[in-house]
């Protein structure tokens, strides 16, 4: 149990770490274009296409094998001729098919579903996640974040609730000297980020009130799923954000005068930038 009248939940990638334009521009890009070789025309549309859908509009933070087939989708859309794009029967046969989309479920997929293309595609997943783990040695979090983080520890249950592997999380959150200040660590592993928060909120017990951090309209989403309030950490502005959160947001939120108008001014000022 983490007996607490309050929670506050927090994502990692983009939200605690300056991690989502690594793992894109550094890893899931890159990737790509080891496993799918294009020519320099096709490659440069496929980089920017896929840098709007998972960093610059309402899809920021979704899953990597939806964001990779909404990409190759839109530039198939643009080159409707070009031979060196992947077919992705396969590919949306498997999200169409599948509830939970982790590397696991992907592999666990291939051996009822045996497919060349999806076989690249986990060839691809795996390759991403190598060179983000290069990318991300020595990341630190936002400056701020450990300061907030402890001042929200004194009095509220502080939860991590993420969509990245279990292990990375572990290594990042230890490595940037915030585990002192979490009470419980979830990812991947653990569900959906609404199944996430609502383990936490349910193991702090009835009544408890819960406020989610997150820099996506999807940790929007999955905040008022899940019962929870929600306060976005704004993509661009990070280190204000956790300032106003720090000196504003959490004594309000604390004495319970975050309420649905100030949720509702912050929250549109997300959807605003993310169109």
């Amino acid at each position: 149990m983490l007996p607490s009248r309050y929670l506050i939940g927090v994502d990692s990638d983009g939200t605690a770490f300056d991690s989502m334009n690594i793992k894109h521009l550094d890893a899931f890009i890159p990737a790509a274009l080891e496993i799918w070789p294009m020519r320099e025309e096709i490659a440069a549309r496929f980089t920017e296409i896929e840098k709007t859908v998972n960093l610059f509009s309402s899809l920021r933070g979704i899953n990597r094998y939806p964001g990779l087939l909404e990409a190759f989708e839109r530039l198939e859309m643009e080159y409707p001729t070009e031979k060196s794009l992947p077919d992705l029967t396969d590919l949306r046969t498997y999200i169409t098919g599948e509830n939970r989309y982790s590397p696991a479920t992907l592999k666990a997929w291939l051996e009822t579903h045996p497919s060349e293309e999806l076989a690249k595609v986990l060839a691809w997943s795996d390759r991403a996640d190598e060179l983000f783990t290069k990318a991300c040695e020595g990341l630190m979090p936002y400056d701020g974040v450990r300061e907030a983080l402890t001042d929200a520890y004194r009095s509220a249950a502080v939860v991590v609730v993420s969509s990245a592997a279990k292990a990375g999380l572990e290594k990042d959150w230890a490595a940037g000297g915030l585990t002192p200040c979490v009470d419980l660590l979830m990812s991947q592993e653990d569900g959906s980020k609404t199944a996430q928060l609502q383990k936490g909120m349910a193991r702090c017990g009835d009544g408890v009130k819960a406020l989610m951090l997150g820099d996506t309209d999807s940790d929007g989403i999955s905040a008022h799923e899940a019962g929870a309030m929600f306060f976005p950490i704004m993509p661009g502005d990070e280190v204000n954000s956790w300032k106003l959160f720090r000196e504003k947001i959490l004594p309000m939120f604390l004495n319970g005068k975050y309420d649905a108008a100030e949720e509702t001014y912050y929250y549109d000022q997300l959807k605003k930038m993310l169109g």
